[in-house]
């Protein structure tokens, strides 16, 4: 991907369609490909006459209903409760906990925890299924006083695409991740798909200070790319537009890709690491609004 500073002509609304995954396939034609995208250097904006929640979660209530649904693989003629969660932990045990705010607000938080016990690496959810379109997401990390660094990456929300045609897994066209030590710092990681069915990853260096014991907010406004039209992406920190990019963003197979967010550790995949605390971090209100419609702003 690109930097971009050039704004986009703004394109028609489009009426939006986000019922069931009947309706997302009439949909997925092309004018729900369509794309509209910010002025540069700005966040991106849309009034509430043109954008549609399509989910949210603030963890108010301590029941794994709220989020735990079949995970749809995009070839399935069904797909079970659109607005649900779907488990992406991996390994028992299942370290998820609805639990106050350690900064002291009073709203219930999301902890997750992945074990140091050598074995496991992830503590997921993910929400499937949106067109393709345009999707403003916002999340918040809360990262604890004690939290240990660690040399390699720890992806915090990512975008993931589905099996390649010839069965591989592949990396997440998109990814925030906390990297490094001793002193960790924030990236964002793209992904892009080369003809040889590999990736190959461009790291984008995020000028925002890990601040330990503080929430971080955090909104993405993407707008998926097109075989024929390339896609954008606005992260917004505190209010503060810190990355503005442009260029092919996902991988264009059936759907875009699906949102993460959790904690995820692939170098904790095969253990040998160094005895430390379990890894914690919190999480609290995520949104998903559908942008599509949208004129730029």
């Amino acid at each position: 991907m690109t930097n971009d500073g050039v704004s986009q002509t703004d394109r028609h609304a489009l009426e939006r369609l986000v019922i069931d995954r009947r309706t997302l396939l009439l949909a997925g034609g092309a004018a729900a490909l369509a794309t509209t995208f910010a002025v540069a250097g700005r966040p991106a904006s849309a009034s509430a006459a043109c954008e549609a929640l399509v989910h949210q979660d603030g963890f108010a209530t301590p029941s794994a209903g709220n989020w735990t649904g079949r995970i749809f693989d995009g070839d399935s003629a069904e797909l079970a409760a659109a607005d649900l969660w779907s488990d992406q932990t991996l390994f028992p045990p299942a370290r998820y906990a609805i639990v106050p705010d350690p900064a002291g607000s009073g709203r219930p938080v999301m902890r997750f925890t992945v074990p140091a016990d050598q074995t496991s690496y992830r503590a997921e959810i993910a929400r499937k299924q949106f067109a393709p379109g345009r999707y403003r997401y916002r999340v918040s990390h809360y990262i604890p006083t004690d939290y240990v660094p660690y040399e390699y990456g720890t992806l915090l929300a990512q975008w993931h695409g589905f099996t390649l045609p010839d069965g591989r897994a592949t990396n997440p066209p998109l990814a925030l991740v906390l990297d490094g030590a001793p002193t960790p710092a924030w990236e964002f990681h793209t992904y892009e798909l080369l003809p040889d069915l590999t990736t190959r990853l461009t790291r984008h260096p995020l000028p925002v200070p890990v601040v330990h014991g503080r929430w971080n907010d955090w909104t993405f406004d993407i707008s998926w790319s097109t075989p024929s039209t390339p896609g954008r992406v606005i992260i917004t920190h505190g209010g503060s537009t810190v990355l503005d990019i442009s260029g092919d963003n996902n991988y264009h197979q059936q759907w875009p890709p699906y949102f993460q967010t959790g904690i995820y550790r692939s170098s904790w995949r095969t253990g040998g690491y160094p005895a430390q605390p379990d890894l914690q971090i919190y999480h609290r209100g995520i949104t998903v609004h559908d942008l599509t419609g949208c004129a730029a702003g």
